[in-house]
């Protein structure tokens, strides 16, 4: 990617912590997000989560999804 530098700005919308900046506007590779500057300004917790999804899982699954689902989101699993 030409010009595109990652930084370490959260996701408005499904508060990833890494997003890339590619000239005035920013992107989310986790939600597909674009947004511009004034946008960025906006805290991840002002912005509500997506809903979940229609599954075919148990209730201990599910559990153990949002369990694993806020772990990424806090940083303790990660591509680096």
């Amino acid at each position: 990617m030409n010009g595109a530098t990652i930084q370490e700005h959260p996701c408005p919308r499904c508060a990833i912590r890494r997003t890339v900046r590619i000239a005035r506007a920013s992107f989310c590779f986790n939600c597909r997000l674009h947004w511009d500057g004034q946008w960025s300004q906006r805290s991840a917790a002002a912005v509500e989560p997506r809903p979940e999804p229609f599954h075919v899982f148990t209730a201990a699954e599910v559990a153990r999804l949002r369990i694993y689902r806020a772990a990424v989101r806090a940083g303790f699993y990660t591509d680096w």
